[in-house]
């Protein structure tokens, strides 16, 4: 495909998200697990673990995902919902998804307890360290990986050989796919894909959000001109978001469910 203009790319976007971007093509997607449960607190936990654990291929993080469920006895009865009184160790014994173990499902979850007990909730923790006059959220992502590295390293449990991939920063240049995913269901408005569960802080605006990047969505943002990088990474992240912008200023990651949608369905007419 030769260099796309700014206005055939517009186009493109606008007919991506008019297709893709609804309810209806949640179905192989970690959030409409989350989307099974009702409340702020069971969905912020639930989508931390949908986030960190979309490693591999769709039908494999889904079945972990329930596994995961099951183990914690919510898929039959999520009123059940109390990390206080869950004895994890013993719950995530045996798991296991790809690289990852039971005990960094432990340790992961003891770091988010942490989060609830010194902050109140996971967003207000990353609103602490967030700074509402910088052009992305990495300051206030940044800060929660500190901690939670710094809250891991005196902490006697011992987690898997992988667990500090779960902690991936923005301050060692990775992608943080993972964390920024979680971020925008977090942070963009409920619109039936998107949670919206921290949209009562003011302080965090969806123009701040960054791109969720993949391969599949490296390779649709090469082709749409989105980015002159030949290696994902954080960089690539923002200069992604900032050409999203040039369509949307306001909220550019709106378009990041429909493109990953449309990798899935149509990207060989891209070529």
């Amino acid at each position: 495909m030769s260099r796309i203009s700014h206005h055939d790319r517009e186009i493109l976007l606008h007919e991506y998200y008019r297709r893709f971007h609804k309810p209806d093509f949640l179905e192989w997607d970690p959030l409409l697990i989350v989307r099974q449960f009702e409340g702020q607190e069971i969905q912020e936990y639930i989508a931390l673990l949908a986030a960190l654990m979309a490693f591999g291929g769709v039908k494999q993080i889904l079945a972990s995902l329930r596994n995961i469920l099951t183990r914690l006895d919510l898929e039959k009865n999520p009123k059940a919902f109390s990390l206080a009184s869950f004895h994890l160790a013993e719950r995530f014994e045996g798991f296991t998804h790809r690289v990852y173990i039971g005990r960094d499902l432990v340790l992961l979850t003891m770091l988010y307890q942490q989060s609830k007990t010194r902050f109140g909730s996971l967003g207000a923790h990353f609103v602490s360290h967030h700074d509402n006059g910088y052009e992305t959220v990495e300051r206030g992502l940044s800060g929660v990986i500190r901690d939670y590295r710094a809250w891991a390293n005196v902490s006697n449990f011992k987690p898997g050989a992988h667990f500090k991939h779960l902690l991936n920063s923005p301050e060692q240049g990775s992608t943080c796919k993972r964390w920024l995913m979680y971020l925008k269901w977090m942070v963009r408005e409920d619109d039936g894909i998107d949670l919206g569960l921290w949209r009562a802080h003011k302080d965090l605006r969806p123009d701040q959000l960054l791109i969720p990047l993949d391969t599949h969505l490296f390779k649709i943002s090469k082709k749409l001109g989105l980015t002159r990088k030949n290696t994902p990474n954080f960089k690539m992240a923002i200069e992604v978001t900032r050409g999203l912008k040039k369509t949307d200023a306001l909220d550019p990651t709106r378009f990041d469910f429909s493109l990953c949608r449309f990798g899935m369905f149509d990207y060989r007419k891209l070529l």
